[in-house]
């Protein structure tokens, strides 16, 4: 349409600044790089809690003592017990190994993709479950840094990573990516627990079903007869991954009604407001 006399003509919304944002916006949520973000401020908020802790060594191991008598008197200590089961047993110390370290970001990467193409909603609620669980996590660990049993002086835990699995335990104790003291609350098995109920949950075959039975468990045991987690640790893992699924429902249930009314009153500011009164000649 042409411009009237004395007016500049009026860009389409296409040509607004706020359209290409919004193009961008959508197209960044469409492709998922809106997860890449997300992951990328994670692991950046890891680095800092990590440098925080790693030189609290007396604190972490004199709470590791702690825990080993806590569970003396609650009745459960067993960890050295259970990896006396696999320590004469090369190929299964292997096995518990390979599902320590590769059951972990490995897995929950896979898990993602897989949820972000089949199962979009859970996608959603599973990755507002690990960060929220995560969140707790962090702060955890800021605040009470837990030597693992393998750190433990003469606790009589081997590192079976580390006496059987050089490659795969250097890599795992790669700076950057490792906070050695991060062992209450275990998220190895909690995160591990959030992937079982997710893929039993949506899975739609018996065998996923029954992976998403077994896969907690087989966790459990990898990261206690690893030497890497107390019992003590699984527990608090599991309530603090609980917890997360729970903020992660709440999530779900209110933030469509939330962000319907931010959109609303969002509208209600950027719309003109109609003139109180005519203008007569």
């Amino acid at each position: 349409m042409p411009a009237v006399d004395g007016e500049s003509p009026r860009p389409s919304d296409a040509g607004r600044p706020e359209g290409a944002l919004h193009r961008a916006w959508r197209l960044s949520e469409k492709y998922g790089l809106h997860e890449v973000v997300v992951v990328v401020l994670s692991f950046l908020v890891y680095f800092v809690i990590r440098g925080s802790v790693v030189s609290r060594v007396g604190d972490a191991v004199i709470r590791g003592f702690d825990i080993i008598k806590l569970e003396q008197n609650l009745g459960f200590y067993w960890e050295l017990t259970m990896q006396g089961w696999i320590i004469d047993h090369y190929w299964v110390i292997k096995i518990m190994n390979w599902i320590y370290f590769w059951g972990h970001m490995p897995l929950i990467i896979v898990f993602a993709i897989w949820l972000w193409v089949w199962h979009r909603h859970t996608y959603i609620l599973m990755r507002n479950a690990f960060l929220a669980s995560g969140a707790i996590g962090v702060i955890v660990y800021w605040l009470y840094p837990v030597a693992p049993p393998r750190l433990i002086p003469f606790g009589g835990f081997i590192d079976t990573m580390a006496v059987f699995d050089k490659l795969g335990y250097d890599a795992q104790e790669t700076k950057a990516f490792v906070n050695e003291f991060a062992s209450v609350p275990s998220l190895h098995f909690g995160w591990s627990m959030l992937i079982g109920l997710a893929v039993f949950w949506v899975g739609r075959h018996w065998w996923l079903k029954a992976f998403g039975l077994v896969w907690p468990v087989a966790m459990f045991f990898s990261v206690v007869m690893t030497g890497n987690h107390f019992i003590f640790d699984t527990i608090t893992g599991a309530v603090v991954c609980l917890v997360g699924l729970w903020i992660a429902w709440q999530i779900d249930r209110w933030w469509p009604r939330t962000r319907a009314w931010v959109q609303a009153r969002w509208h209600e500011r950027a719309s003109p407001s109609p003139p109180s009164h005519l203008e007569t000649g």
